[in-house]
């Protein structure tokens, strides 16, 4: 499972306030502004930094601290939790986390407004390695999956979910002047409707792994 170092500096950019933009062979920083700048996730990029580092002191520590406590992380602490635990050789903890980050991600998505704002990237240089694991027992990966569900329908995040919003080019578009994106105002939906999009969000979530499972196990029983 190799380690994207674009998606890494994607990750460090955006939690550092900043995107870069090359233009003509130009490289440009666009600084947040507004509401974007109001999103704080400084100590989730901490984390990621000390995940990846192998030769750090704390990341054990760490590793326990995001397994102990996941609401409180961003989805992509998660994807990247997923990423050293297999390589560690943990792979049912990997695609477990794995699997989480992926349906978190996918609820942050559908409570922000900014609709280009997606988490593609992550499931494209995570998802690869750990779907390949995990597909080749289709019935543990069901139980994996419904432990998931279970723990996603019983839990409440408490990171910033806007942290979406800096995958979008409304924020992008805010840092380059466009005076309509700086002043937006609301970067997710009304609150009192996540719990109907969280629902929602996790329903279809299962019935497309149920209907991609299904279609597995067909086709491994016709050979």
């Amino acid at each position: 499972m190799r380690f994207s170092l674009t998606l890494l500096l994607l990750l460090l950019l955006s939690c550092s306030y900043s995107f870069s933009q090359e233009v003509q062979g130009t490289q440009h920083v666009v600084e947040l502004v507004g509401k974007y700048k109001e999103i704080n996730i400084d100590n989730d990029t901490r984390v990621i930094k000390i995940l990846i580092d192998n030769g750090n002191a704390d990341q054990s520590k760490i590793i326990d601290s995001v397994e102990q406590s996941p609401n409180k992380y961003i989805p992509p602490v998660l994807y990247v939790l997923s990423y050293v635990l297999f390589n560690s050789g943990k792979k049912p903890e990997a695609a477990y986390w794995f699997y989480l980050a992926q349906l978190r991600a996918r609820y942050d998505v559908n409570r922000c407004t900014d609709k280009t704002a997606n988490a593609s990237s992550y499931n494209q240089n995570f998802g690869p390695a750990i779907n390949e694991y995990a597909t080749k027992d289709l019935d543990s990966l069901q139980v994996l999956i419904d432990k998931v569900v279970s723990f996603e329908r019983s839990n409440e995040e408490t990171y910033d979910q806007r942290w979406i919003n800096l995958t979008g080019m409304n924020a992008m578009m805010a840092g380059l002047g466009d005076k309509k994106k700086t002043n937006d105002n609301q970067l997710s939906l009304p609150k009192e409707q996540w719990a109907d999009i969280k629902k929602k969000t996790i329903d279809d979530y299962l019935d497309g792994f149920k209907e991609a499972l299904d279609m597995l196990r067909k086709k491994r029983q016709s050979k």
